[in-house]
């Protein structure tokens, strides 16, 4: 299950200079003014939004179908669901989009149904039979083999696909009959367990890294067990601290009014990461334009300077003001993030 791939679905593209320094002429008067202004309106929809993607559609036609109801500037999702899947799918809205990278990488939890004696060539229910087995297998058997993909491992991309090999699709080149060589990538299985056995089917829990292929997990489990297996149903349980309780049902409780109220903000979305607070005056202005004051910088690197990951850097309201990177080296990647505050 390709779970990793941000997908801007908005045509319109805006660098991170033209975002800061966008004037809005209703900003300047919004004290006197009480409609609000179209900056302000335009962070009341940046955020985190979770939906319990339904059966039968894409992660993008998802993704669309919030973008056509909010009408938001900027939509993407940190990380696909295939059309038979349901489950938790990230969208990030407008500003929240910025920080999207922050959100791919986290842990998935997925529960999955596995069907022995079986293969398919897309590896789940929708696909061609290639195999059948009569083998059969015990409860005990099952759970030895699934021990065995616990940790750290190197797992096959499915030729059923997304990723690209010379710049075309797996997916595309597998339909044309066209044969490539599979790349592979290191994943973590942070734990598998066996929900319920009842031959031929299994359902199991994962939790794994990102980048983890549970239809290719599965044929490869069936393919230990010497009986083959395929994907017969699979649920995103959790991305992240992302659960299915605060998803949105496309097919129950759509509407601009619930989608609005579901929105998740940025700072909340972006909890995991370590968090220090910016009040003083100088410090707000010299981060508006892009900059952090030296005196600031020097003494949250004392804390910070060992951690790798990205510090939010919150204002007293709790909004996001930016994304600091305190073990950077200068002339090496971006150190500093700003989002509009």
């Amino acid at each position: 299950m390709k779970s990793l791939k941000y997908m801007a679905i908005d045509a319109r593209r805006t660098s991170e200079e033209g975002i800061l320094n966008e004037q809005d002429p209703s900003c300047a008067s919004f004290a006197s003014d009480p409609r609000p202004s179209t900056f302000d309106l335009r962070l009341s929809l940046s955020g985190v939004l979770i939906l319990d993607k339904p059966e039968g559609i894409t992660s993008a036609k998802a993704a669309a179908k919030v973008k056509k109801l909010l009408k938001p500037r900027k939509i993407g999702h940190t990380g696909t669901l295939d059309p038979f899947a349901t489950g938790v799918l990230v969208l990030c809205l407008d500003e929240a989009t910025r920080a999207s990278d922050q959100i791919v990488g986290l842990d998935k939890v997925y529960r999955a149904t596995l069907s022995f004696g079986v293969e398919t060539d897309t590896q789940d229910k929708t696909g061609n039979v290639t195999g059948r087995s009569d083998r059969t297998v015990c409860q005990k058997d099952l759970l030895e083999v699934m021990g065995d993909f616990c940790g750290v491992c190197v797992q096959t991309v499915p030729k059923f696909s997304a990723v690209r090999v010379d710049g075309r699709r797996l997916y595309e080149l597998s339909r044309k009959g066209i044969e490539v060589e599979l790349p592979e990538r290191e994943i973590c299985i942070n734990s598998l367990t066996l929900q319920s056995f009842d031959w031929p089917e299994a359902v199991v829990e994962v939790c794994c890294s990102k980048g983890t292929y549970i239809r290719q997990l599965a044929s490869d489990i069936g393919a230990r067990l010497g009986c083959g297996a395929h994907l017969s149903a699979l649920r995103r349980t959790r991305v992240g601290s992302f659960t299915l309780d605060r998803a949105l049902r496309l097919e129950e409780d759509f509407s601009a009014a619930s989608a609005r109220g579901s929105i998740i903000p940025l700072n909340e979305a972006l909890s995991h990461l370590p968090a220090v607070s910016i009040t003083d005056g100088r410090s707000i202005a010299l981060l508006r334009n892009g900059q952090l004051d030296p005196e600031w910088e020097t003494k949250q690197k004392e804390i910070y300077n060992t951690c790798p990951d990205a510090v939010r850097i919150v204002t007293d309201t709790n909004r996001v003001a930016a994304l600091w990177w305190p073990g950077s080296s200068p002339g090496g990647p971006r150190r500093l993030r700003v989002f509009p505050f």
